[in-house]
């Protein structure tokens, strides 16, 4: 244990310099709470100079306890992405345990869910980095080993200023040879209700693809702009089932709000929405790769910078009609901009009526009262 803890002796953070960055743990400094403790924030002097960081305070009772505080210690040093939280330091004395991270200004995906604010290009790009980072995870370069999180979920996905997302709380995970295919590791069942695999609850066979599941519930709520889960009854219940149903359906508009809706590209939608569903299969071995589910997620993000352009172009191509009709004309592409002129509209105060030809030529009808004196 002695070697062990020389390892991470260039980590190691005085707890009375935590307590002075925290203001002794202020409840001005704490920013969120959870089932292992309390998170605050503070300034700490670290190799780099001054830094903003956040403090995980582990409680005596909570979820992580001695060996989660290690694992996390030694994941989060021995494994590094842009896509992961960086550890910058821990510390250990008497009965403190705390994990010091880089701080992400904005928190946890969870509490942006349903904010409006959040752009489909952005969900998409959140949902790419955190695929990146779990990708890195499962088949890292060289010679570490395969990393199984076991708590993917939009709570433990934080977001810096610029909305990148990196995976967090790697104190559960478990790891395995990162030079097989599959990798099977019997295990007391955790995690949080909602995410879990099934087929992880039902057996305790954790695998790579119980957190691809995991994430397929992740992107259904960044698609339908709400938690997994609702409260009823004094009980929760997920919606993770009616979901699938919407989707095996096509009934997706029943599930997306009508905002996102109208920022999306159907390609986009179609391309995300078929991986996530995927994501959610019932036997490991028809969920993706997530070497696959990247490369989906890039086809998607692409679809949707493409569409915004042209939408952009259009949008400017007819700028002084659109701004000047009588009803707010709602388009996701070209061709529903087109439909919507070839069809006509009212504009300038309803004194004309403005359509496109077959041909694509302007046609105006001026109303008569124009032209009387």
């Amino acid at each position: 244990m002695a070697f062990f803890l020389d390892e991470f002796q260039h980590l190691k953070i005085k707890l009375e310099d935590i307590k002075s960055a925290t203001h002794n743990f202020s409840n001005d400094n704490l920013i969120g709470k959870g089932g292992f403790g309390n998170v605050y924030k503070g300034e700490i002097s670290l190799s780099k100079g001054p830094s903003v960081v956040a403090f995980k305070r582990l409680g005596l009772h909570g979820l992580q306890g001695n060996s989660e505080f290690w694992r996390e210690i030694m994941m989060l040093s021995s494994y590094s992405h842009e896509n992961l939280v960086s550890l910058l330091g821990y510390c250990n004395e008497g009965d403190e345990k705390i994990l010091v991270y880089e701080y992400a200004s904005r928190g946890s995906l969870d509490r942006h869910l349903s904010a409006d604010a959040l752009t489909w290009m952005q969900r998409l790009k959140i949902c790419l980095g955190v695929a990146r980072g779990l990708n890195y995870l499962h088949d890292p370069v060289g010679t570490q080993q395969r990393v199984l999180h076991r708590d993917i979920k939009s709570a433990n996905i934080l977001l810096d200023e610029n909305w990148n997302a990196k995976i967090s709380d790697l104190g559960l995970s478990k790891i395995g040879p990162a030079n097989q295919k599959h990798t099977f590791r019997f295990s007391n069942v955790v995690g949080t209700p909602g995410y879990i695999d099934p087929l992880y609850l039902e057996m305790g066979v954790l695998t790579k693809e119980s957190d691809v599941y995991s994430l397929g519930v992740v992107f259904f709520e960044v698609l339908c702009a709400r938690l997994c889960y609702k409260y009823s009854n004094g009980q929760y219940q997920s919606l993770v089932r009616m979901w699938k149903k919407s989707y095996k359906e096509k009934k997706l508009d029943d599930i997306i709000s009508r905002d996102l809706l109208q920022q999306m590209d159907l390609n986009s939608l179609e391309t995300f929405s078929d991986i996530a569903y995927q994501c959610l299969q019932k036997t490991h071995t028809e969920r993706p790769l997530m070497a696959d589910v990247v490369g989906k997620l890039q086809i998607a993000l692409k679809s949707q910078e493409i569409h915004e352009v042209v939408k952009l172009v259009e949008a400017e191509k007819y700028e002084a009609i659109i701004k000047s009709a009588i009803a707010l004309l709602i388009f996701r592409s070209k061709a529903e901009l087109h439909a919507l002129l070839s069809k006509g509209i009212i504009v300038n105060g309803g004194k004309t009526w403005f359509s496109l030809n077959k041909n694509g030529e302007h046609c105006e009808m001026i109303s008569s009262t124009e032209f009387i004196p």
